[in-house]
């Protein structure tokens, strides 16, 4: 594999439109911009020297398997456009949902498909969990959640988690079952404090310390360079002593819509200047601790 990371370390030069993201042998190209004919010929010309680049360096591209996703507010029709891309004279195929990572894509980035795959993955857990309950003590049923289910939920949730609460609710109602089915207790039994005695955190929190986590990490400089420029402390935009610069808090960025309060860039600085000035200053370990209890302490 690391030769062939070598072999294509030049592949992003075949284009000046595409921005490209590498993962082994798995490519994507992202563009944006309106759909126009115009916009169209030029897209289909960036192909046409990808394709060049790919058979200059004796690669052979699986048409096939090769797709494109138009992302789009769910209110705009692009059906209606004919939108067409073509690669060696080959017609690429238009697909509404793709999974990238792991994790299902949707064109209008609503992650509806995403969390309907891990409420599927939930459930199947969760059937385990009924299984063995009856054979072990809570504590191992705990690790097993941490184990089966978590990595489920924590997977990728600083891209997909910041969504409609409406959308997210089938996890939550399952993790529900799973502190239910643990705890040997009823379908209707309040679930707050078994959360609270499991100590496991309920699925809107992990969401908050995966971004507050991120946050930390770029204020102490230990994200890579390509987030540098993601945020903006308070105190290089205005010299005013106010409150909340003292708290070392970041420029809240203005969103008109809904995609932009959902974006990480809006969605970090409101996290972290709601985070209390005393934990801030922790060592990371310990910052993880003092965040997580100050959610159960909620419950």
């Amino acid at each position: 594999m690391p030769c062939f990371l070598v072999y294509i370390n030049d592949f992003q030069n075949s284009s000046s439109l595409f921005d490209f993201h590498l993962f082994a042998d798995d490519s994507n190209l992202f563009c944006e911009h309106k759909i126009t004919s115009e916009f169209e010929e030029s897209m289909n010309n960036e192909l046409s020297n990808v394709h060049t680049w790919l058979c200059a360096n004796r690669l052979s591209l699986n048409i096939d398997k090769s797709n494109f996703v138009i992302f789009h507010p769910p209110q705009k029709n692009v059906q209606s456009l004919n939108f067409c891309l073509k690669i060696n004279d080959k017609q690429l195929k238009t697909e509404h949902c793709i999974k990238y990572l792991g994790i299902m894509i949707d064109s209008n980035l609503s992650w509806k498909k995403h969390v309907d795959c891990t409420v599927k993955k939930f459930g199947r857990s969760i059937g385990i969990l009924c299984k063995i309950r009856h054979y072990v003590s809570q504590e191992i049923l705990v690790t097993l959640y941490y184990g089966l289910v978590y990595p489920c939920l924590i997977y990728g949730l600083i891209a997909w988690g910041n969504t409609y609460e409406s959308t997210l609710n089938p996890i939550f109602i399952s993790q529900r079952k799973a502190v239910r089915v643990m705890t040997f207790t009823s379908f209707d039994h309040h679930s707050s404090q078994l959360f609270k005695s499991l100590e496991i955190s309920k699925f809107s929190d992990p969401v908050t310390f995966v971004i507050a986590t991120f946050m930390y990490k770029f204020h102490n400089q230990l994200l890579p360079s390509v987030f540098q420029s993601f945020f903006t402390k308070l105190d290089t935009v205005h010299s005013y002593n106010t409150r909340h610069s003292a708290k070392q808090s970041y420029y809240l960025p203005k969103a008109r819509t809904n995609y932009g309060k959902f974006n990480i860039r809006f969605q970090g600085p409101k996290i972290w200047n709601a985070i209390d000035r005393d934990i801030k200053h922790l060592p990371i370990s310990s910052f993880k601790v003092k965040l997580k209890q100050s959610f159960l302490q909620s419950y």
